[in-house]
């Protein structure tokens, strides 16, 4: 099953301290969970505003266990998350 998952910053989020971007290349290296895609969304001002990772997992289960170890959620970064499934229709 393929998976969404945004992550909102916070305001104070900005910039993403270096320790952290160095665990997320880690986080995403892992070899057990499939990365479809991975980048930041940016805001009408082109801030920075959120983070979107798409990815494979069994359920909805391992979906959230993985999310669950995000470096920038251990960090506190996020003001909101969501996960959803996610079906692609074209590409």
């Amino acid at each position: 099953m393929l998976f969404a998952w945004i992550g909102y910053l916070k305001d104070k989020a900005r910039p993403i301290p270096q320790e952290v971007n160095r665990q997320t290349s880690a986080f995403l290296e892992q070899p057990y969970i499939k990365i479809r895609s991975v980048g930041p969304l940016f805001d009408g001002d082109g801030s920075r505003a959120a983070m979107l990772l798409i990815f494979e997992a069994d359920n909805r289960e391992a979906a959230q266990a993985f999310v669950a170890n995000s470096p920038y959620q251990n960090a506190g970064l996020y003001e909101r998350y969501a996960l959803h499934e996610y079906r692609n229709e074209i590409g």
